[in-house]
C-alpha cells in the first residue's frame, strides 16, 4: 500500500479499524471489575493530509509500502485521571489478552538521555487483531493492519494535544519567528516540568491515599476487631492485624479512645497464634507456607510501637504481656528496645506534655519489689532509661533523616531521676544472680552521664551528686559482692575516678561543681577500699579476668597492657611460692573459687591455667592433692594440670593421673586438650583415650583426636587405620561433622600430602554433613584438593544431591557464594571442572543454573580465558544440549566483556535457538546488587554501552545486538519512569506541608 492507495481507499478501513480496536477495549473494560475506567476513549486513522506530512519529512512520500513504516495509521488514545490509573491498567492483561502485541514496537516514551530528554510521556503498544477475532467474518477486512494503543493521563494528554497544534504542526521558516517558535518550545517543556509532572503525582498519591482511606472505612465498618476475635487461624490474624495497622488506625480519627481496645484484642490474638498451628496456603501453583505465630507477634509488636505514645500506659502493659511469653531474644531485645523509647525523654512529646509520660509510666510499673521475675529486664531499662539526660527525637525528609536532642530541665526530672535511682537500687538487692546485678549496675551508670552537647552547670552538678549516691549504695554492698561483680564495678570506678580528679584539678569551675567532684573522687577512693580490703580478691584479679584493677592504675592514667601482663607474671610466681604442703587446703579453696567463675569469654582464664601448669611442673604431689580433692569447675581445667605434670621432672603423678582421669566419664576432651598442647609420644595411651571417646560417645574428644592425627602424622600418632579411620567413621556414622568447626589447619601437613584415596573419602563423607561450606571446611577441601582434585569436584556434586538440599526449612547451602582456598586448586583444572558440571547438568538440567552452574560461577569469579576455552570446546560440539549446558553456566555471570567471547560463540552456533538468545540476554542483563535511587537505571545504560561493539558484526550477533538495545532502550524508560515516580511520591509524603 503506498500513499496513494491509503489516501484514495484505506483512509475509511483504517478508521474502521481504529473504532473496532476502540470498541474492543471499552467492551474488555466494563467487564472487568478491578480495571480503572478511562476518562475517554479516542479513535482515529491518520488523515492524508498529516500523513502526507509526516512522508515528506522523511523523505518517503513514494515508498511502496507505508503500513510497514508508520505503525500509527490507526491509532486508540486511552486517557486516565491519573499515573496509577494507568500503571493499573498496565499491569493488567487487558492489551495482551485481546490483540497480539508487537513488543519490539512497544515504547514508553519518558523524558531520559536516550531520547533526547523529550517531555511527551505515555504508554504506546502496537497491535493487530489476534487469531480468533480475525476468523469471524466481520473481522477479516482489517488482516494485517496494525494500530497503535496509546495509553496516558488527562494532564499529558492537554499538553500532547496543545503542544501538537502549536508545535508539531508548524511549518518550517525562513528567516521569520524560528527563534520565537523555539522559546514557545521551552516554555512547553517548563509546563510539563514545574507543573504538569508535579500534579500528575500529586493526582496519584491523592488517589491513593483515598484508596487507603476506602479501605480503612470497609474495615471500620466490619469492625476489623471483632473480626480478628473470631479469626480461625494464624493467616487470617495476619491480614487483619496488617489491615489494622495499614489500613485502619493510622487514618481513624481518634486513635486514643480505640487504641486501649485494640491492644487488647491484638495481644490476645498473639497469645492465641502461640498456641495455633500454622496454616499453608493455597495458592495457584501449589501451597505456600502460612504465616506462624513469630510472624503474628512481630505485626502485634509494630502496631504498639506505631502508635506507643497514644496510650502510653496500655502500651507498657501490652509490651509487657508479650515480654513475659516470648523466649526469641531478637524480639525480646525489640520489646526492650521499645520500652526505653517510650520511656526516654522525646523531644515531641516533651513540647507537649513535658515529663508527665515518664509519671504516669512509672505509677504503671509500680513498686520495684512486686516486679515479676519474667519481666524484670523490661522493668530496669524503664528505670535506666527515666535517667537519661537528653531529650532526642528524628525528623524525617524524603532525602535526610535530622536527629535532634536537648538536655531535660533538671528540676523537672530530679525527682524521676530519684524514684528511678531507688528503684533500682531496690532491684538491685532482691536480685538472684550476678547477672542480673551487672545489668542494674549498668542502667544505674546512666545517671552518672550528662548531655553531650555542653551540658548545664545545674545537670553536671546532679549528675554528680547521684552518681556519689551510687558510689555510696556501692561500697555498703561491697563486702556481698562476688569476685566478678567487683571486678566490673572497679573497672568503672576507676575512670569515674579520672573524670572526677579531671574536674577537682581543673583551673576553672564553671559549673561550680568542684566541690561535688571532691566528694564522688573520695568517694570513690573508699568504695575501692572496700572492694579490696579482702586479700584473696587481690590474687583472683591477679589470676582470672581482664579487666581487673592494678594498683598502680590509680594514679598513672596511661593504660600499658604490657606492664599488666608483667605486673600478673609477677604476682604470679609470688603466689606459687606461697604454695606448700602447710597451705594446699587453702589453695584449693581458693582455686576452686577462681575456677568457679562463669565466663564465654577466652580472655578470663589464661593467667589461671598458667598458674595451674607451673604449679604443677614445681609441685606435682600438690598437684596431685589439687586433683584428687578437686570439684567439677577446677577438674575443668584438668589439661593444665597435665600439660604442668607432663613437664615436671618426676612423672609418677602425671602417669597415675593420666591413667585415673582415663577411666573416669567426662574428662577425656581434657585429656585431649593436653595431647593437642603437649604432644606426648605415647600412641598406645592415644588409643586408648579415642577408644574411651568411642564407648562415651564423647564426640569433642573424638574430633580433637581426628585433628591431632591430621597436625601431627606421623609423629607419636598410632597407624590411621587404628586411629583416624575408626574416629572419623565413628562421626560419619553420627552424621555429626562439627570437628571442623575447630580445624585450624592453616597450612597443608604430611597427613594430607601423603592422604591415601580411604582416607580422602572419609575426609569428606564426614563434611557433606556440614550445612555450609564456610573457611575451615574450605581450608581442609583445598588440602584434600592438592591430592585428590576430581574427588572434591564429585564431593560438590554429591552435596548438589544431598536430601537437605531440598527440603524446605532444613539450612543446607550445597553451593557457596565464594570459595577462599579452595578456589585455586578447583580452577587450576578447567576441562575437569566442566566436565563434571556437565556431568551435574545431565542428571538435573533445571535447577543447574542455581545448583552446579554456581559452583562453577564460585570457582571462576571470573571468566578465564583457559576457562572460556573449555566453555566455547563444549560450543562447539554444535548439539543442543551442549548449548543448554553452556547458557546455564552463563546466567551465573553478569555479562562481563570477558564473557563475550562465549556468548557470541552461542549466537553464531546455535543462530536459531529461542533458549541461546533468551541465556545470552539473560546474562548481560544480569546486574547482581545495584545502589542509589536510580542504581537500575544506571546498570542497565551501562549493559547497552558494552554491547554496542556488538552492532558492527554481521549475522547473529549484529542482529541479537539490534534486539537487545531496543530492548534495554525499552527497560531503561520503563525503570526510569518506575524511579521518577517512586522518588516523586516520596518527596510529596515527607514534603508537604499543605494543610
Amino acid at each position: 500500500m503506498n500513499f496513494n492507495d491509503y489516501e484514495r481507499s484505506e483512509f475509511n478501513r483504517y478508521q474502521a479499524f481504529a473504532d473496532t480496536v476502540r470498541k474492543v477495549l471499552e467492551s474488555s473494560i466494563s467487564e472487568e471489575a478491578d480495571v480503572p475506567r478511562p476518562q475517554s476513549i479516542q479513535a482515529r486513522a491518520k488523515t492524508p493530509d498529516s500523513l502526507r506530512k509526516r512522508l515528506q519529512e522523511t523523505g518517503n512520500l513514494d515508498a511502496p509500502d507505508i503500513a510497514s513504516l508508520r505503525r500509527d495509521l490507526a491509532g486508540v488514545r486511552l486517557i486516565f485521571y491519573t499515573n496509577g490509573d494507568v500503571n493499573r491498567f498496565i499491569n493488567s492483561s487487558i492489551v495482551f489478552d485481546n490483540f497480539d502485541v508487537d513488543r519490539n514496537a512497544t515504547k514508553i516514551h519518558h523524558p531520559v538521555e536516550e531520547n533526547g530528554e523529550v517531555r511527551y510521556q505515555a504508554i504506546h503498544y502496537t497491535v493487530s487483531l489476534n487469531a480468533a477475532r480475525l476468523a469471524l467474518p466481520e473481522y477479516r477486512a482489517f488482516t494485517g493492519l496494525r494500530c497503535e494503543v496509546q495509553i496516558q493521563t488527562i494532564l499529558i494528554h492537554a499538553w500532547a494535544e496543545t503542544s501538537h497544534d502549536i508545535v508539531y504542526k508548524s511549518d518550517a521558516r525562513e528567516g521569520f519567528g524560528n527563534e520565537a517558535l523555539e522559546q514557545i518550545r521551552k516554555r512547553f517543556n517548563r509546563i510539563m516540568d514545574k507543573y504538569l509532572v508535579p500534579a500528575g503525582y500529586e493526582f496519584q498519591r491523592v488517589q491513593q491515599d483515598y484508596e487507603r482511606l476506602a479501605a480503612g472505612k470497609q474495615l471500620f465498618d466490619q469492625n476489623v476487631l471483632e473480626a480478628l476475635k473470631k479469626a480461625e487461624d494464624n493467616n487470617q490474624r495476619h491480614e487483619l492485624i496488617r489491615s489494622l495497622a495499614d489500613d485502619l488506625l493510622p487514618l481513624y480519627d481518634e486513635v486514643p479512645s480505640i487504641l486501649p481496645e485494640v491492644l487488647e484484642t491484638i495481644v490476645e490474638a498473639s497469645e492465641i497464634a502461640r498456641v495455633t498451628a500454622t496454616k499453608p496456603i493455597d495458592g495457584t501453583f501449589g501451597s505456600l507456607a502460612g504465616y506462624g505465630a513469630e510472624q503474628i507477634i512481630d505485626a502485634v509488636i509494630d502496631v504498639i510501637a506505631a502508635h506507643k505514645y497514644a496510650a502510653v500506659e496500655q502500651s507498657f502493659l501490652a509490651l509487657k504481656r508479650v515480654f513475659s511469653s516470648e523466649t526469641d531474644e531478637r524480639r525480646r531485645k525489640r520489646i526492650i528496645e521499645i520500652i526505653g523509647q517510650l520511656a526516654g525523654f522525646h523531644l515531641g512529646v516533651w513540647e507537649q506534655v513535658g515529663p508527665e509520660v515518664q509519671y504516669r509510666l512509672a505509677e504503671v510499673v509500680g513498686d520495684p519489689t512486686l516486679v515479676e521475675r519474667d519481666v524484670r529486664p523490661i522493668v530496669v531499662e524503664f528505670w535506666k532509661s527515666l535517667l537519661d539526660a537528653e531529650a532526642t527525637s528524628s525528623t524525617w525528609t524524603a532525602n535526610t533523616v535530622s536527629l535532634n536532642s536537648g538536655e531535660v530541665p533538671v528540676k523537672e526530672v530530679r525527682e524521676l531521676r530519684q524514684r528511678a535511682i531507688s528503684a533500682l537500687f531496690t532491684m538491685y538487692e532482691s536480685a538472684e544472680n550476678d547477672e542480673d546485678r551487672r545489668e542494674i549496675f549498668h542502667a544505674l551508670e546512666n545517671a552518672t552521664r550528662t548531655g553531650r552537647n555542653g551540658p548545664s552547670a545545674e545537670f553536671v552538678r546532679e549528675s554528680l551528686s547521684d552518681h556519689l549516691q551510687i558510689i555510696k549504695f556501692f561500697s555498703e554492698q561491697a563486702e556481698d559482692m562476688s569476685y566478678e561483680l567487683r571486678e566490673t564495678i572497679e573497672h568503672a570506678a576507676l575512670y569515674s575516678y579520672y573524670r572526677a580528679s579531671e574536674l577537682v584539678g581543673a583551673e576553672n569551675d564553671p559549673s561550680g561543681c568542684k566541690a561535688q567532684a571532691t566528694d564522688l573522687r573520695d568517694g570513690i577512693l573508699e568504695l575501692r577500699d572496700r572492694l579490696n580490703n579482702d586479700d584473696t580478691y587481690s590474687r583472683y584479679k591477679i589470676l582470672v579476668g581482664f579487666d581487673g584493677v592494678m594498683p598502680w592504675q590509680w594514679e598513672d592514667r596511661e593504660y600499658d597492657l604490657e606492664r599488666v601482663e608483667t605486673y600478673r607474671d609477677e604476682q604470679l610466681e609470688a603466689m606459687l611460692n606461697e604454695v606448700s604442703a602447710e597451705t594446699q587446703d587453702f589453695w584449693l579453696v581458693f582455686l576452686e573459687r577462681c575456677a568457679a567463675t562463669k565466663s564465654n569469654d577466652l580472655a578470663t582464664f589464661p593467667q589461671f591455667a598458667k598458674f595451674l601448669e607451673k604449679l604443677s611442673q614445681r609441685s606435682p604431689d600438690i598437684a596431685g592433692f589439687l586433683l584428687e580433692h578437686a570439684t567439677g569447675d577446677l577438674l575443668r581445667f584438668l589439661g593444665a594440670f597435665l600439660n604442668g605434670l607432663f613437664n615436671a621432672g618426676d612423672q609418677t603423678v602425671y602417669g597415675r593421673t593420666l591413667d585415673r582421669f582415663l577411666q573416669m566419664p567426662g574428662h577425656l576432651w581434657s585429656i585431649a586438650a593436653h595431647w593437642r598442647c603437649s604432644k606426648p609420644d605415647a600412641p598406645n595411651t592415644l588409643l586408648q583415650l579415642l577408644g574411651r571417646a568411642i564407648e562415651e560417645d564423647d564426640r569433642p574428644t573424638i574430633a580433637e583426636c581426628i585433628l591431632f592425627a591430621m597436625r601431627n602424622f606421623p609423629e607419636g600418632t598410632p597407624p590411621h587405620e587404628d586411629f583416624f579411620r575408626p574416629a572419623i567413621q565413628h562421626l560419619i556414622e553420627a552424621k555429626d561433622s562439627r570437628w571442623v568447626n575447630i580445624a585450624s589447619l592453616p597450612h597443608s601437613t604430611a597427613f594430607f600430602q601423603t592422604l591415601e584415596t580411604v582416607d580422602a573419602l572419609l575426609i569428606l563423607d564426614s563434611l557433606l554433613e556440614v550445612p555450609e561450606v564456610v573457611y575451615n571446611v574450605d581450608r581442609v577441601l583445598s588440602h584434600v584438593a592438592a591430592t585428590h582434585l576430581d574427588l572434591v569436584w564429585d564431593y560438590f556434586g554429591r552435596r548438589l544431591e544431598h536430601p537437605g538440599n531440598c527440603v524446605e526449612g532444613v539450612r543446607y547451602a550445597a553451593v557457596s557464594h565464594r570459595f577462599h582456598h579452595l578456589n585455586a586448586p578447583l580452577a587450576s583444572e578447567p576441562g575437569l571442572a566442566t566436565s563434571k558440571a556437565r556431568g551435574w547438568f545431565d542428571t538435573d538440567s533445571k535447577l543447574f543454573s542455581y545448583r552446579g552452574g554456581r559452583v562453577l560461577a564460585a570457582v571462576f569469579p571470573t571468566m578465564t580465558e583457559v576457562f572460556a576455552d573449555a566453555l566455547l570446546k563444549e560450543i562447539a560440539k554444535g548439539r543442543p544440549e551442549d548449548a543448554k549446558f553452556v547458557v546455564a553456566v552463563m546466567s551465573n555471570y553478569q555479562g562481563e566483556e570477558t564473557t563475550h567471547g562465549v556468548l557470541k560463540a552461542l549466537l553464531r552456533t546455535f543462530p536459531d535457538e529461542e533458549i541461546v538468545e533468551a541465556g545470552v540476554e539473560q546474562s548481560i542483563r544480569n546486574t547482581g546488587i545495584v545502589g542509589g535511587e536510580f542504581g537500575f537505571v544506571e546498570a542497565l545504560r551501562a549493559k547497552r554501552a558494552l554491547i554496542q561493539p556488538w552492532l558492527d558484526e554481521d549475522g547473529a550477533v549484529g542482529k541479537f545486538a539490534e534486539e537487545l538495545t531496543r530492548s534495554l532502550d525499552h527497560s531503561i524508560l520503563s525503570e526510569k519512569r518506575r524511579a521518577d515516580a517512586r522518588k516523586a511520591l516520596r518527596e510529596i509524603e515527607f514534603d508537604n506541608n499543605d494543610d
